[in-house]
């Protein structure tokens, strides 16, 4: 990197476009190692650098994690996404065209059918939420065990070196002795 030339990251590039008066989103950096945010970032479980967290009414009070890519764009998606106002099908308030074509799509259902529509789109997300927690689950404790089979090798590893280094000469003497032995 060139002296003089300063980087803007994706952080700072992202809080440039939300943080204006008209924005449903505020992005803000805290410092947690400064006496003034520890207490802060305390509360809301903010633990290491970086960590990202979101508020909204569907977040718990303390906020969720922001798990996803790190980059702008990815970033960007995700806050246009959580601060969009949700969309009034009656009176079509904050709908966006996807928005607008789904309550065309569904104008003409009945109350049963809209609510057997929501209660399948609920369970497909339910049983998705299921299976990606349980995969994660598994990948933790299989990460863990190979975490231990990795230590127990290089444990192996370095008492196998002990060993040989403490019995290697003695061998190739006991061996040198044993050859002389059987040729006579």
């Amino acid at each position: 990197m060139n002296p003089g030339i300063k980087t803007t990251s994706a952080k700072d590039k992202l809080a440039s476009k939300w943080n204006k008066p008209d924005s449903n989103a505020v992005i803000v950096d805290v410092d947690c190692t400064t006496d003034d945010a520890k207490d802060l970032c305390n509360k809301y479980g903010v633990q290491g650098y970086p960590t990202l967290k979101y508020f909204s009414p569907t977040t718990s009070k303390d906020g969720d994690v922001y798990e996803d890519a790190r980059d702008l764009k990815a970033m960007n998606k995700f806050v246009k996404r959580a601060s969009k106002l949700p969309c009034v099908p009656d009176s079509g308030e904050n709908c966006d065209k996807k928005d607008t074509a789904y309550i065309e799509e569904i104008k003409d259902m009945t109350p049963e059918s809209l609510q057997e529509a929501k209660s399948k789109m609920q369970k497909e997300l339910d049983d998705l939420e299921a299976d990606y927690q349980a995969s994660s689950a598994l990948f933790e404790k299989q990460k863990e065990e190979a975490m231990a089979t990795m230590k127990r090798s290089e444990d192996l590893k370095k008492s196998l070196s002990k060993l040989r280094d403490k019995t290697g000469y003695k061998i190739a003497i006991l061996k040198a002795k044993t050859s002389e032995k059987s040729e006579l």
